[in-house]
């Protein structure tokens, strides 16, 4: 099997056709921005609480989407035309993508969200309130479904795979990759209005599942435990909590003046990522970080 860091081996990854690519990737983003800007009033206010009071949950939440999916498209576009590779590659170091992988993480990150949220609202319940209509719940779980594996795909070729495979090939390490792939990842969410109003402290937390993505995807030689991971953090959070802070604002079915950035809540999650750590060690039969940089 060949190695997930290593794919930059095959085809021209010269630093002229890397900056385009990051041209690509990062025009088609900010052009998928445009809409938003051209549609919405500037005298109308900035908040999210303003921007969904103008356009609605589902028009604002697609036109979010549209620079995920033009993005994706500048990358699956950069693989073939420019640097002469196959997207699969990017995305796993195996002969296909394993979607049991996928399956397996999706379901249980889900199951180690859902429970720490339920247990932290019936200890402390005047923290939330419950959005008891149906049909705009109906509404966010349709939306997510379709929406939200783009934006998790998009988010995790550009930094899972041609960031980290790029880092990996020029510094030579693949460790050192797994944490500047996954610093940059949590730095891009630095713009999020909740990081506005909750500090840096949720800037960290951030930055701790960027890093934590990544080491999933070198573990494992590829994103499918990763996209799964991320893909149901974002849905399943998605869902079941929100708050006015956030940058998706959604018809969850529990919603909260604002994010509780804790300790009890931090160390929740950090304790909820090793049980995921362990679980796939165990499934996928992960050797340790020293065993993948000189066996594999």
């Amino acid at each position: 099997m060949r190695k997930f860091e290593s794919a930059w081996d095959n085809g021209d990854f010269s630093f002229a056709k890397v900056f385009l690519t990051l041209l690509l990737v990062f025009g088609g983003f900010m052009l998928g921005n445009m809409p938003l800007m051209l549609l919405y009033p500037s005298d109308r206010g900035q908040t999210m609480a303003d921007l969904v009071a103008y356009f609605g949950f589902s028009a604002l939440f697609l036109l979010q989407m549209i620079p995920f999916v033009l993005g994706l498209l500048g990358l699956v576009i950069s693989a073939i035309y420019v640097h002469k590779s196959s997207p699969l590659t990017w995305f796993t170091s195996r002969n296909k993508i394993d979607m049991n992988r996928i399956v397996f993480s999706f379901f249980l990150w889900a199951l180690l969200v859902i429970i720490p949220t339920i247990i932290d609202w019936l200890l402390f319940p005047s923290t939330y309130t419950v959005q008891s209509d149906f049909l705009p719940f109906l509404e966010t779980f349709f939306l997510l479904a379709v929406c939200l594996p783009f934006q998790v795909l998009f988010e995790e070729l550009l930094f899972r795979g041609f960031i980290f495979q790029g880092i990996a090939k020029r510094t030579k390490s693949a460790l050192f990759a797994v944490i500047i792939s996954g610093i940059m990842f949590g730095m891009m969410h630095i713009g999020n209005p909740e990081v506005r109003s909750e500090g840096f402290g949720l800037l960290g937390i951030y930055i701790t599942l960027g890093v934590s993505i990544s080491l999933m995807a070198w573990l494992d030689q590829g994103i499918e435990i990763a996209f799964g991971f991320h893909l149901a953090n974002n849905f399943i959070t998605g869902i079941l909590v929100t708050s006015e802070d956030q940058a998706f604002q959604t018809h969850a079915l529990l919603k909260m003046e604002s994010l509780n950035v804790s300790l009890g809540s931090i160390l929740m999650l950090l304790l909820s990522i090793l049980i995921f750590f362990v679980v796939c060690y165990k499934r996928f039969h992960w050797g340790s970080w020293f065993s993948l940089r000189n066996n594999h």
